[in-house]
C-alpha cells in the first residue's frame, strides 16, 4: 500500500536484499555525555552494559507482551538482564486482544492469542537507541514461531552491535534471515514446515529509524502537515500478487492464486497450504516454493516537532494485520492523533479496530496487537527513583490482574472472554447483525460452511487438513460465564 503524502517523503530509503546499503552514518552519537546527572543516574556506556557493569547502576527497561488483553505496563522477562523499568506510558503505548474463532454450531471461542511483541528501551546500552517489533504467528502452532523470534532477535541484535552500528540495514536483514534459518533447523522446525510468523522490527537511534518488514504487519509514521495529520507508510504489505513477489514464486515451481471475493490471494505449496503473504519467518513449506524470510527495509530519518512548533513527524505505529484489515493508514493515524497519550491511542486503535471486526465478521475476529510510540521518546536520562517506585507498584498489580499467554504454552488457562467478546452467530463479511438475522441465505447454510468460508477468507494459512481447527475442545456456550479456550490456528 502506497503512503499518503509527507514531507518528509524524500527522505525514505528503501533497501531490498542485494541492494547497496546505507552505512547509518546519518544517526546521531550513541550515547550522549550527561555531566549534569548524579553518577547513578547516568545511562550505561555501551561498554558497561556489555560487561555487566550497568547492573550496578539498575537493569535496562524493556517491555514483553503476551496477554490476552493488556496495556502498557505487562511484562515478561525470559532473562535476569532484560527487566522492567519505568518507562512514559503518555510516550509510548502497547495493546494486545486475542482473536475469536468459529467453534461449532456456530459460535465463538477464544483462541490463543500469536501474536507476540517487544519494545526494549534503552537498546543495545543506550537511552537513545530503541527497538520496537511486532510477530503475527499464523498456523496451528503460530504462537511458537512467533515467540522464538520474540525472545531471538532482540539478543541477536546486541550481539551483533557492531555490525549494527556501521550498518543497520546489512545487519538486521542478516539477523532476520539467520533467525529464520534458527527456526527451521532448530528444536521447532518440524512445527515451523506448516507456520510461521511476521516479522516487523523498528530500530531506532537518534533522528534515524530503519523498519525491517517481512510479512504484512505495518509500521506507519503520522506526521502533521500544514496542521493536519498525514500517514505514511514504512512498510509494505508482501502479498504473493504483486508482481516481483509473482514472478519470484513463479520461477521457484509456486502456484500464486489471485484475491478474490473477500478472500486474499495465496501461494499454494503441496496444493494444500495456502499461504496469505510472500515473505514470512517459518513456513518451510512454503520455503521451497518461493516464499522467502528477507525483509525489505526502509530508512527515514525523522523530524519531530520542537516546541513551540507543532508541525512535524508525532508519532510512529507498529501493529499486526489486525488492526490493518479494517482500517487503513490514514485513519489509523487520525485515530492516534485524537489522543495526547500513546496508551490511550493505542488502545483505541485497538478497540476500533475489535469494532469492526465484529461488524464485519460477526464475533470472529484475527488477533490485534499494536504499539504507539509518540515522537521524540528517546532521551539520555536514567529514570528517576519515584517513577521506578510507581511503576514497580503498578506492575505488581498488573501481574495479578493479567492472564498471560506463557513462553510455550499451548492454551490459555481459564481464559474468559469480554462481555464484547461473548459468542455469536457467524456474520457474513460486509454484513451487520440485522442484515442477516431470517434470511434465506442464513437458514440454508450450515456452521461447517460458514467455518470454511472463514477460514479461506482470513486465515493467513488455509489448511484443509489441520486437525487442530475442527478440534471441538473449548466451545463457548453463548452467555456463559466461564468460557473455556483452546490453541487455535
Amino acid at each position: 500500500m502506497g503512503c499518503v503524502g509527507s514531507k518528509n517523503a524524500s527522505n525514505v530509503v528503501v533497501e531490498k536484499k542485494g541492494a547497496d546499503a546505507d552505512n547509518g552514518q546519518a544517526g546521531v552519537e550513541d550515547q550522549s555525555e550527561s555531566p549534569w546527572l548524579p553518577a547513578s543516574k547516568k545511562p550505561p556506556t555501551v561498554e558497561e552494559a556489555r560487561s555487566g557493569k550497568a547492573a550496578e547502576r539498575g537493569p535496562r527497561l524493556s517491555v514483553k507482551y503476551q496477554t490476552k488483553e493488556m496495556t502498557g505496563s505487562g511484562r515478561l522477562t525470559n532473562n535476569s538482564r532484560r527487566s522492567s523499568l519505568p518507562f512514559d506510558r503518555s510516550r509510548i503505548g502497547t495493546h494486545t486482544r486475542h482473536g475469536l474463532m468459529p467453534g461449532p454450531r456456530g459460535h465463538s471461542a477464544a483462541k490463543i492469542n500469536q501474536d507476540r511483541g517487544v519494545v526494549c528501551w534503552p537498546f543495545n546500552g543506550s537511552y537513545n537507541q530503541a527497538l520496537l517489533c511486532v510477530f503475527d504467528g499464523h498456523g496451528s502452532k503460530g504462537e511458537k514461531a512467533s515467540e522464538f523470534c520474540m525472545k531471538s532477535i532482540p539478543d541477536m541484535l546486541e550481539q551483533d552491535a557492531a555490525a549494527l552500528k556501521a550498518d543497520p540495514n546489512e545487519c538486521i536483514s542478516r539477523n532476520v534471515i539467520k533467525m529464520d534459518e534458527m527456526l527451521l533447523n532448530g528444536e521447532l522446525g518440524r512445527t515451523a514446515m506448516t507456520c510461521g510468523t511476521t516479522s516487523t522490527i523498528v530500530y531506532m537511534r537518534g533522528d534515524q529509524c530503519w523498519v525491517a518488514a517481512s510479512g504484512d504487519s505495518r509500521c506507519v509514521k503520522g506526521a502533521r502537515v500544514n496542521g493536519a495529520i498525514q500517514a505514511q507508510d514504512l512498510s509494505h504489505d508482501h502479498k504473493p500478487e504483486n508482481p516481483g513477489e509473482r514472478e519470484r514464486i513463479v520461477a521457484r515451481g509456486g502456484t500464486v492464486s489471485s484475491s478474490s471475493q473477500g478472500r486474499p490471494s495465496r501461494v499454494w505449496a503441496n496444493g494444500r497450504i495456502g499461504l496469505a503473504m510472500s515473505r514470512s519467518i517459518g513456513d518451510g513449506e512454503c520455503k521451497l516454493v518461493g516464499v522467502i524470510p528477507d525483509p525489505e527495509i526502509v530508512q527515514v530519518t525523522l523530524a519531530p516537532p520542537v516546541a513551540p512548533a507543532t508541525e512535524g513527524d508525532a508519532f510512529i505505529i507498529v501493529a499486526s494485520d489486525g488492526v490493518w484489515e479494517f482500517i487503513p493508514s490514514q485513519e489509523a493515524c487520525e485515530i492516534v492523533a485524537g489522543f495526547s497519550n500513546a496508551t490511550d491511542s493505542c488502545t483505541a486503535l485497538v478497540k476500533e479496530a475489535a469494532d469492526r471486526w465484529r461488524r464485519f465478521e460477526g464475533s470472529y475476529r484475527d488477533d490485534i496487537t499494536a504499539i504507539v510510540v509518540y515522537l521524540p521518546f528517546l532521551e539520555a536520562e536514567w529514570p528517576d527513583e519515584d517513577a521506578l517506585e510507581s511503576t514497580r507498584e503498578s506492575e505488581t498489580h498488573a501481574d495479578e490482574g493479567n492472564i498471560y499467554i506463557n513462553m510455550g504454552m499451548a492454551g490459555l488457562s481459564k481464559q474468559s472472554v469480554s462481555g464484547n467478546d461473548l459468542a455469536a452467530p457467524l456474520i457474513k463479511k460486509g454484513s451487520m447483525p440485522s442484515d442477516t438475522t431470517g434470511s434465506p441465505e442464513a437458514k440454508s447454510r450450515t456452521p461447517s460452511d460458514d467455518t470454511e468460508d472463514f477460514a479461506a477468507r482470513r486465515l493467513s494459512v488455509h489448511n484443509p487438513f489441520d486437525e487442530d481447527w475442527n478440534d471441538d475442545e473449548g466451545e463457548e456456550e453463548e452467555g456463559g460465564e466461564d468460557e473455556k479456550t483452546k490453541g487455535s490456528a
